[in-house]
């Protein structure tokens, strides 16, 4: 087997950069470097001591600090601060929660301000258990309401509008308590693939609730509607997707044959096992570390549930890549070195609050700057394992990560008190735990969180957050075609300095053969080398319960398990989550949504496949004529509409040649598919990508040609025909990248793509 190396022109750090990070020209055209990149932003956020009173000099030194700690890979904040810092009206702050209250206008609001923060790029969080339940009375109309499933599509077509044009796609969180009277609805909310696909979902379970499904599953479960706080049961004879509260029972009625506090907990398993949502949130516990409980209870978190925040709070994170402080012996970690950029990286992440930041709505201004929260959190943590020569699953793993947070969190605390004591508290430091519990002056609310580290953990060269390594090797596809294998930068750096990397490696680890087999690998490092799926589930919890016992807020991270997996693994993996002190836990089975349909607690008689027939062609159509040039010559695809939208393709190939045949046959199968209701995105999806030799190899000499195949000409004329009506096949199913095509996996709550790089996280 032919093996291709990356090469530099093929990093795939320095194609993330480009790509996400680095400011372009209104032509498109990058005009920086990514050492201009870094001194942009330490520039713009070591300027906000100027209001502070620090000189000239003092600035340029923090700058030149703050600008060592991203060149050098130490440490890197949120996306956002590094795209935006000192753009015209750019927002820094990744995490948001905006509150969805139970009126119209409320309802609206949220939607107005969700447009703006997704604009920006920020990931939002909501609760809709405030909503009053399906059916409910509206007294100012005298009828009943659509109920709180209906208004979230509201805010989730919005959330697919703007991400269109926007610089980032932000992320969403969806959560409603287990006691919400539409919780069988919003249990089962993602069964369809289509459905919220721009989505995270977690159900709120309160600690009486796993008290009762522990020591009496079978008591019947008892909800309330928010807006009279009146109770109810819920029989399981109800229709799971269209029931109201009229078809509800009074708490103190008849209680035979309806749903369980057993029966609710099966269902979100079966859905968690099925599609891998909904996730778990231990509300009760958020709430006992809230830090400003004087200003509320905490409702909602972030997209990837790592940072629970009050209505119209916003939090801007960092992480500190930890493998960059393995003493060169791989004895153990340089503690010194590492405290100094913990106090570095908190005066950044503090400072990035009060930079020119932009600020959706004057409410998310006041609550982000009276309270001041910031996330400091870490990656390269299974790098870090590796060079200590320490396996991810074992008791060697749970006690350096206990060892390596407590260390983190206490001097963040730190630097917080000592940043007070300069600039003075967070604003609503009085009556914050800080000032009740602890006497302590403190600049920020909160400093610690665990995030998912997408695209920074990619500029670092590191394994993402806290997670295990997924892959070792593996291959990617660049936009010219050529393949070439991606090598994980640590095993990258250990096999080139030992001389052990060599294509018959690369070749083996490729065709899937076990690590420990592998006899160039030295057999110590083989025995740590340990990748996601060789990671038992307990393992995986156990690492995230020693890093939430040293967090202020949480921890995101996906448990995830191979494919065979059953249903009673998700059950002790969420069970297990609560007992070791999570927050919060979310389970990915591998390639659980693919093909699996959930069957409901209340199974409902099988309904009988309802066929499409294509519809008819009436005498005249309105058409568009796109050209595009191939390696077979200028390819013309003309998109013919009806009434319902596109109807219709004809291609034509010109004197070049081609294959004029298979071209009539894609047309034709094309045209079959659109008249029989077949979404043009799905379409688009199987076609975009594909690649043609004679296209590839021309299309490096002439610059007229910008597709890949015709097939992929094809999807690109699908997609203009559409306009702004399209979306990408991946935010459909949300299985494959919408900007390479390639498979998208989970990792800390985000969907990620190894072959660009891609990731949507909050």
């Amino acid at each position: 087997m032919n093996v291709k190396v990356n090469k530099n022109n093929h990093d795939l750090a320095t194609e993330v950069i480009k790509n996400r990070y680095l400011m372009k020209d209104a032509n498109g055209s990058i005009i920086e470097t990514p050492d201009q990149m870094y001194w942009r932003v330490a520039k713009f956020i070591a300027a906000v001591d100027k209001k502070y009173g620090a000189t000239e000099t003092e600035v340029n030194e923090l700058a030149s600090r703050f600008h060592q700690l991203m060149a050098d890979g130490l440490f890197l904040p949120n996306s956002p601060t590094l795209m935006n810092a000192a753009r015209e009206n750019a927002m820094l702050s990744a995490c948001f929660v905006i509150p969805v209250n139970d009126s119209i206008a409320d309802i609206f609001e949220a939607v107005r301000v969700t447009a703006l923060v997704q604009k920006g790029g920020g990931g939002t969080g909501f609760t809709f258990d405030r909503l009053r339940a399906t059916g409910d009375t509206v007294a100012s109309s005298g009828g009943t309401t659509s109920g709180p499933i209906s208004f979230w599509k509201v805010i989730a077509e919005t959330t697919t509008a703007i991400q269109q044009g926007a610089h980032r796609r932000g992320a969403n969180m969806a959560m409603m308590s287990v006691e919400h009277p539409d919780i069988l609805k919003f249990i089962n909310a993602k069964q369809q693939k289509d459905a919220f696909n721009n989505f995270n979902i977690s159900i709120k379970i309160t600690e009486d609730f796993i008290d009762a499904l522990r020591n009496a599953p079978d008591t019947v479960h008892i909800v309330t509607n928010p807006r009279n706080q009146k109770r109810y049961i819920i029989p399981k004879n109800v229709d799971l997707n269209s029931y109201s509260i009229l078809d509800l029972r009074d708490a103190n009625g008849n209680k035979e044959n309806c749903f369980t506090v057993g029966d609710i907990w099966n269902l979100i398993v079966k859905n968690a096992h099925a599609t891998g949502e909904p996730g778990i949130c231990f509300i009760d516990r958020i709430n006992r570390d809230n830090p400003t409980p004087a200003l509320g209870k905490i409702d909602a978190t972030n997209p990837c549930g790592e940072q629970p925040l009050l209505d119209y709070e916003a939090c801007n994170l960092g992480s500190i890549n930890i493998s960059k402080f393995v003493l060169a012996d791989g004895s153990g970690i340089d503690w010194r070195k590492l405290s100094g950029v913990i106090n570095s990286a908190v005066r950044f992440l503090d400072n990035v609050i009060d930079a020119a930041n932009y600020w959706p709505v004057e409410k998310i201004r006041e609550m982000t700057l009276g309270n001041r929260k910031i996330g400091l959190g870490i990656m390269g943590f299974a790098d870090t394992l590796i060079l200590l020569g320490i396996k991810y699953d074992s008791d060697k793993a749970i006690e350096f990560a206990r060892k390596l947070s407590k260390f983190i969190n206490e001097h963040a605390h730190d630097a917080s008190q000592k940043l007070a004591e300069g600039k003075g508290c967070f604003p609503n430091w009085e009556k914050s735990i800080w000032d009740t519990r602890y006497n302590r002056p403190m600049r920020n609310a909160t400093v610690s969180t665990i995030a998912p580290t997408g695209s920074i953990s990619i500029i670092a060269k590191c394994s993402s957050g806290i997670e295990p390594v997924y892959n070792l090797v593996y291959r990617r596809r660049a936009l010219d075609g050529e393949e070439f294998v991606q090598i994980h930068p640590l095993f990258e750096m250990l096999g080139t300095e030992q001389g052990w990397l060599d294509e018959k490696v690369k070749t083996k680890l490729l065709a899937g053969e076990n690590i420990n087999r592998i006899s160039e690998i030295p057999e110590g490092l083989a025995e740590v080398l340990v990748t996601a799926h060789q990671v038992a589930p307990e393992w995986h919890v156990k690492i995230q319960a020693a890093f939430q016992q040293n967090s202020d807020n949480a921890v995101s991270k996906t448990v995830n398990v191979p494919h065979d997996a059953t249903v009673e693994d998700i059950d002790r993996i969420f069970q297990l989550a609560f007992d070791l002190g999570c927050k919060g836990i979310t389970v990915y089975r591998d390639g659980c949504r693919e093909k699996q349909v959930i069957s409901a607690v209340n199974e409902l008689p099988d309904q009988p496949i309802d066929i499409n027939s294509p519809r008819a062609r009436p005498r005249k159509t309105i058409g568009t004529t796109i050209k595009a040039k191939t390696g077979c010559g200028s390819l013309f695809c003309t998109l013919n509409r009806d009434d319902k939208g596109l109807f219709e393709i004809f291609i034509n190939l010109g004197r070049a040649g081609g294959c004029p045949s298979l071209s009539e046959a894609t047309a034709r199968i094309l045209s079959i598919a659109l008249r029989s209701g077949i979404k043009p995105q799905i379409l688009i999806g199987q076609l975009k990508g594909i690649r043609c030799l004679s296209t590839v190899a021309r299309r490096n000499s002439n610059n007229e040609i910008n597709v890949l195949s015709c097939p992929d000409a094809i999807a690109r004329a699908l997609e203009e025909a559409m306009g702004d009506a399209f979306v990408p096949a991946a935010e459909t199913f949300m299985r494959i990248c919408p900007e390479c095509n390639s498979p998208l996996r989970k990792e800390a709550g985000c969907n990620v793509c190894d072959n660009c790089g891609f990731s949507k996280c909050g």
